[in-house]
């Protein structure tokens, strides 16, 4: 069952974060992104995040993670030892129900192009396809444009 993270939490957290996020996302991205994401960039995001971040753990380890800012649920990472468990799955519906008390309707995340796992987890999680997104993320010579698909949910 998830639970709210707790700031004793952070470094487990970010270490799974730092270790999923180049397996599943680096990829995608240019060499300066990557190169960018350190466990220092992870501790401020985390620390920023840590009230609306959600963990599940299993036999006493953080196994998997959400966070979410207002109506954006900004990250979903799950170990990979625990994926096709249910814990992604459990972890989703809780984190939409968490942002639903806190008042969101309609919400929404940012899925980088070409992630197709992640995407087809998201599409049988209810979440819809609703166009596509350019973010700023650092590049060969300042920033650039990387293409996220856009999934919106109603959480009435």
């Amino acid at each position: 069952m998830p639970r709210r993270a707790a700031p004793a939490d952070v470094a487990d957290i970010v270490a799974l974060y730092h270790s999923v996020w180049h397996e599943t996302q680096s990829s995608f991205m240019p060499a300066e992104e990557i190169a960018r994401r350190t466990i220092p960039f992870f501790v401020e995001r985390i620390t920023g995040l840590l009230q609306t971040t959600l963990v599940e753990e299993r036999s006493g380890s953080i196994a998997g993670f959400s966070s979410w800012s207002g109506h954006l649920l900004g990250q979903i990472f799950v170990a990979p030892a625990f994926r096709g468990s249910n814990l992604a799955t459990d972890l989703m519906a809780a984190s939409e129900r968490a942002m639903a008390l806190e008042g969101v309707t309609q919400a929404e995340l940012h899925c980088v192009v070409g992630n197709r796992r992640a995407r087809h987890f998201y599409e049988r999680m209810g979440w819809r396809h609703e166009g596509e997104s350019l973010e700023k993320v650092a590049g060969p010579g300042g920033d650039v444009d990387v293409l996220f698909w856009c999934m919106r949910k109603s959480l009435r």
